[in-house]
């Protein structure tokens, strides 16, 4: 069975590769040990110790690979990293133990842990491409400066350069592009592909800590988003801290809002969008380009609850 340079186990189903260190990046090795293991059909499973962490790019990578992260402990048991569900090694791949359960994950206070912030933009085919702008956006909308670096690793090897992330990704075209991104206090990932004749932008930043963050801040993060974005999620993640996820189950990133860009309002319309089932509601932009954005505190109900509530005020798929 074909192996890789990264990898400590090769079978037909799976590519493990172990890593115990205090903080595991998104190595070079590992992004293209996701990759060959997506390629070949198989899955990624990375296996650390308890006191080891994930920084916010390899995370985004596992999920976005659909890779496992398996927790060796000091007594040599296995677990879910993210769920906490005992694993067992079966010949072939890490699987979930006989019997095995998904314990109650620690409780957590709202709004703990870094801020969350996921940027969709989509591009019709003419407009100008304007890649990387929602980093500089957003970074210094929550922290006052512009992002740092960008590379297609950690840890990252290029100055920031809106222009030079574009070249790169033109030059991928139409193949998807994948970068990791840094900022003060804030690192994350910026993705680029070709969805029909649309280019869109995706870009998922963690940091710096949500309760450190003044709400104006937020607030003014979706004002200059209104006019150009496809959707925005601001939210808390309470299991990770300056970028990093812990080893200990938490609970998912606790929505604190989402931004609706012009193409939901226009075809939706204003009324429709004013009705949005949201405990604070506001139109921003101007003319054809009014975006809404809704707030979940403060609401009777929970705001996963809103949340689902919003997505299916807008036909959206729950997850989508």
């Amino acid at each position: 069975m074909t192996g890789h340079p990264a990898a400590d186990r090769a079978t037909s189903e799976a590519l493990v590769v172990e890593q115990f260190r205090d903080v595991v990046p998104a190595s070079t090795w590992l992004v293209d040990a996701a990759k060959t293991a997506v390629d070949s059909g198989r899955v990624l499973q990375l296996v650390t110790g308890t006191r080891s962490g994930l920084t916010y790019p390899l995370e985004s990578l596992l999920a976005d690979a659909r890779a496992g992260w398996v927790v060796r402990d000091d007594f040599g048991e296995y677990r879910d990293g993210f769920l906490g569900l005992p694993l067992a090694w079966n010949g072939l791949r890490f699987v979930p133990g006989q019997g095995a359960t998904i314990p109650e994950p620690r409780e957590y206070s709202p709004g703990g842990g870094d801020l969350e912030v996921r940027i969709t933009t989509s591009y019709p085919a003419g407009e100008p491409l304007r890649i990387g702008r929602s980093a500089e956006i957003a970074m210094r909308a929550i922290t006052g400066a512009g992002p740092l670096g960008w590379g297609v690793a950690e840890p990252v090897t290029e100055p920031w350069s809106a222009s030079e992330v574009s070249a790169h990704c033109l030059v991928r075209a139409p193949r998807p592009a994948s970068l990791v991104i840094t900022g003060e206090g804030v690192t994350g990932r910026l993705q680029v592909s070709q969805v029909d004749e649309d280019v869109v932008e995706e870009l998922r930043l963690s940091g710096p800590l949500a309760g450190s963050v003044d709400t104006r801040r937020v607030e003014d993060l979706a004002a200059e988003c209104a006019g150009t974005v496809t959707r925005m999620v601001v939210a808390a993640h309470p299991g990770r801290v300056h970028g990093v996820r812990g080893t200990v189950p938490a609970p998912p990133a606790l929505p604190y809002g989402v931004l609706f860009g012009h193409e939901v309002v226009s075809a939706f319309g204003v009324a429709h969008a004013q009705r949005t089932p949201a405990a604070r509601v506001k139109l921003l932009g101007a003319g054809a380009r009014k975006a809404v954005w809704c707030r979940f505190d403060g609401g009777a109900s929970a705001p996963f609850e809103q949340l689902t509530d919003i997505l299916h005020h807008y036909g959206k798929p729950i997850g989508s």
